[in-house]
């Protein structure tokens, strides 16, 4: 039996759905496609939640703002996969 082949895969099609972009992609164990990931990754850092960051433990404590300032520099300020935390809550109409 012939396999398609994907440069992500090994060879073999893994069909597994990105809950960040709905896709048929390979994921990793957040189920996230590796450029969901990545985007989870800048949210978590522009919202300073160090607990959940994977990038963090690889980081001095003392350059953790440094990160940040340069995530939003290169990236924007905008949040590009979780809601932000501090936008307003959106009102159900009747």
């Amino acid at each position: 039996m012939d396999h398609l082949e994907d440069e992500h895969d090994g060879g073999i099609i893994i069909d597994t759905i990105c809950t960040g972009c709905d896709l048929f992609r390979p994921v990793n164990d957040r189920s996230l496609c590796d450029e969901c990931f990545v985007k989870l990754e800048r949210d978590l850092i522009r919202s300073r939640d160090w607990d959940y960051s994977a990038t963090e433990f690889a980081v001095p404590e003392d350059q953790l703002e440094a990160m940040r300032e340069r995530v939003i520099r290169e990236y924007g300020a905008a949040y590009e996969l979780i809601e932000d935390p501090d936008a307003p809550k959106k009102r159900k109409g009747k």
